[in-house]
C-alpha cells in the first residue's frame, strides 16, 4: 500500500507541473508575441507565487520563507512590494500581538483570481470534448485532491 500511495502523490507532482507552467504563462509569456493578461504585467512570477501563498494560508513572513526554502528578509521585500503595489496588507495576528498576518487585499484576490481564469482557459476545449461521464471522473477525481492538499495543508499548520 505505501509504494501505491508513493506512486499516487507522485502523480499529484505529475499534475501539478503543466497547471503550474500554464499560471508560469500568463504571466511570463514565453514569446515575445504572447501577451500575458494586462493587468499581470506589474508582477513578476515570484509575486504572483507570494500571493497564492497567501491565499493558500501561508499568512506570515515566516511561513512563506520556510515554505519557499527563501531566506525571510528576501520574503520582506517581496511582501513589501506587494503591499505598495496594494495587492497585500498587513493585519494584527488575532491570538498574538507580536505577530502580523498577510492577507490579500481585494486588488489581490481579483488578481489571482484572473491568472487562474485565464490559465484554465488553455484546458477548456479538451474538457469541453470529455464524455459527460469523463467528465464527470474527472470533478469526482478532483474533490478527492482537493480532500488530500486540504489534509496536509492542516498538517502544516
Amino acid at each position: 500500500m505505501k509504494n501505491r500511495s508513493l506512486d499516487i502523490a507522485l502523480n499529484l507532482y505529475e499534475i501539478a507541473g503543466p497547471i503550474f507552467v500554464s499560471l508560469k504563462e500568463e504571466v511570463n509569456p514565453a514569446s515575445h508575441k504572447a501577451r500575458s493578461h494586462p493587468d499581470v504585467k506589474e508582477l513578476s512570477f515570484t509575486q504572483l507565487r507570494i500571493l497564492l501563498a497567501i491565499e493558500y494560508g501561508k499568512d506570515q513572513v515566516g511561513k512563506l520563507a520556510r515554505s519557499g526554502q527563501v531566506a525571510q528578509p528576501a520574503i520582506s521585500k517581496i511582501v513589501n512590494r506587494l503591499i505598495s503595489l496594494d495587492f497585500v496588507r498587513r493585519d494584527p495576528h488575532p491570538t498574538d500581538r507580536r505577530q502580523i498576518k498577510l492577507t490579500l487585499t481585494p486588488k489581490g484576490t481579483a488578481m489571482t483570481g484572473r491568472v487562474r481564469l485565464k490559465a484554465a482557459q488553455k484546458y477548456v476545449g479538451a474538457i469541453t470534448n470529455l464524455s459527460r461521464s469523463n467528465r464527470q471522473k474527472l470533478l469526482d477525481g478532483i474533490a478527492v485532491i482537493f480532500d488530500v492538499i486540504e489534509k496536509t495543508r492542516k498538517a502544516d499548520t
